[in-house]
């Protein structure tokens, strides 16, 4: 799908809005030509080592038209001597801006660019990698040969460790990498695939009013997002430099990579928002180790009649390759989260803070629906009274051996006339399309009963949704559930009996135990629940 028929595609900056870029450069047609790059090097708590082979680094550059701005953020006394005695390796024309207080990257880039306004080009580097002596040569020339159009240009760069001994153990680091970054620009919504080797030009830097410190962390990669509809990017297939990974101060060793995807998703849900690219529905994906099945899923949405939805993937704590199998799905209707271990009912929770739609459609990993799934939901739900929170249908089972599927029996939804119903019927039917808002009233999934994690969160759901709205059954077969040996039903069978009962028995409860429950058992499994009057229950009113 193209971005370039949204409406935040064409976002510009409002003349209204406050700049973060304080000073712009006035520059000469001759300056403009001038192909000078400014260089910022912000520095925070670094290693005296690093800053050295960093700042060593920028002497060794080649091209010699550049000039750099050194901006210390409230760094500690170690560092600060460190890069003073550095800094003495440099012939460069260069600057230092010393802050005693710690005011975050985007404003020491905003800063320390506001101070080479005469530089046509600019870039900045992370003061633990270490730039190749061609790195603005390239960069330079890359630009220069390239179109008018294009505002950035970046590379691919090279891993080293702790101790710059390179990771490329296997020679797999290129491929793998030039595969997540040469992508349409547009992808930088589902992903910040630019990397740390980059070239940009001051005039869409200023038009992109610089980095915004409200997005911390991943203030570059929301910067990338605003500098997209500014013009071209363009990808060289060609390491430019020496990334460290696992570096005591790198940002990926002080921070959780959870809460790297998670602020760099919520930068992306927040420009869609403001841009006006809305869906209809978000289809919310769960997956954990589905590597084989996960594209067959998400394709499965893709493929849809209706074409107004996000998908909010949820990579729950894999050890294979589900996440690298998302990242090539390349559709930017797609928001990919990679969260750690956790149960679903959590991860559907986190998920659901990415939501835009007006409605939510459920959907395991390693699951499919049917192509005309969301368009006869979403009209079914669209008929009916608000007070409807849920629409469901029938599921197909399908049972794979060997990696053979074979077709199992539909299972067929129900008309319920109430809650008692539903409890007794004890079904949990897919597919199911909630409105957002209900969800929201209930505070998204119960993730937890008596102080353990919840595993028949469907259930649960089911119940208290029974408990304040309507649900409706659409008699069509729209979703195909696969069965194999790692389904959660067979592996943790004895824990959901437990919660089962446990659930049952807090619900009548707080329903003001009308009934008592009896449960029908086959081959350990309870099927079916049957209520019995209780003499001495009183129902509650309903809130």
């Amino acid at each position: 799908m193209s971005l370039e028929t949204s409406k935040w595609y064409k976002w510009l900056p409002s003349k209204g809005r406050s700049l973060r870029v304080r000073k712009k450069g006035v520059l000469s047609d001759a300056q403009k030509s001038s192909n000078k790059v400014g260089v910022v090097l912000p520095v925070y708590n670094q290693e005296r080592e690093y800053l050295f082979e960093c700042v060593q680094a920028i002497e060794n550059q080649t091209y010699r038209n550049f000039e750099l701005v050194i901006v210390i953020d409230g760094a500690n006394v170690q560092t600060v001597k460190a890069i003073y005695e550095a800094s003495k390796l440099l012939t460069c024309k260069f600057s230092i801006i010393h802050r005693i207080f710690n005011k975050g990257i985007a404003y020491s880039l905003n800063e320390g660019f506001g101070k080479l306004l005469d530089c046509p080009l600019l870039t900045w580097i992370s003061s633990d990698n270490k730039q190749w002596p061609n790195y603005l040569e390239k960069l330079v020339e890359t630009m220069k040969n390239a179109t008018s159009e294009t505002v950035l240009v970046y590379s691919l760069y090279h891993p080293i460790d702790e101790k710059a001994t390179s990771r490329d153990i296997n020679n797999t680091w290129y491929p793998a990498l030039t595969d997540m970054m040469k992508r349409p620009k547009e992808e930088i919504m589902l992903t910040c695939f630019i990397g740390a080797s980059f070239l940009f030009k001051r005039e869409a830097y200023e038009q992109a009013d610089g980095y915004d410190p409200k997005y911390g962390l991943v203030s570059d990669y929301e910067f990338w997002i605003r500098l997209m509809p500014l013009g071209e990017f363009l990808f060289l297939s060609e390491p430019l430099m020496d990334y460290r990974l696992n570096g005591k101060y790198s940002l990926t060793t002080i921070t959780a990579s959870e809460e790297l995807f998670l602020q760099s998703m919520a930068a992306s849900v927040d420009h869609r928002r403001k841009n006006g690219d809305i869906p209809k529905v978000t289809v919310l994906i769960t997956a954990c180790n589905h590597e084989k099945y996960i594209k067959d899923c998400i394709q499965s949405v893709l493929n849809q009649t209706y074409s107004n939805f996000h998908i909010v993937v949820l990579d729950v704590g894999s050890t294979d390759s589900t996440l690298s199998e998302i990242y090539s799905m390349h559709d930017t209707r797609i928001i990919p989260l990679h969260i750690s271990k956790r149960h679903k009912a959590e991860a559907l929770n986190i998920g659901l803070a990415y939501v835009l739609g007006e409605y939510v459609l459920e959907l395991d990993g390693d699951d499919w629906i049917d192509p005309t799934s969301l368009e006869i939901m979403i009209s079914e739900m669209l008929s009916l009274s608000s007070n409807v929170a849920m629409v469901f249908a029938n599921r197909k089972v399908w049972f794979e051996e060997n990696g053979v599927l074979r077709e199992g029996p539909v299972y067929k939804g129900y008309f319920y006339k109430d809650k008692y119903e539903v409890l007794e019927n004890f079904q949990t039917h897919c597919p199911r399309l909630y409105r957002y808002s209900a969800l929201k009233k209930l505070n998204g999934w119960m993730s937890t009963i008596q102080g353990e994690p919840l595993l028949a969160d469907d259930f649960a759901m089911f119940l208290r949704l029974a408990e304040h709205f309507q649900l409706h059954w659409i008699d069509k077969d729209l979703y195909h559930q696969r069965r194999h040996s790692t389904n959660i039903t067979i592996e943790e069978k004895e824990i959901l009996n437990n919660q089962f009962h446990l659930i049952v028995q807090e619900t009548l409860l707080r329903w003001g135990n009308v009934y008592k429950p009896v449960f029908e058992v086959i081959d350990g499994t309870i099927t079916k629940i049957k209520l019995v009057p209780n003499p001495n229950g009183k129902e509650m009113t309903q809130q």
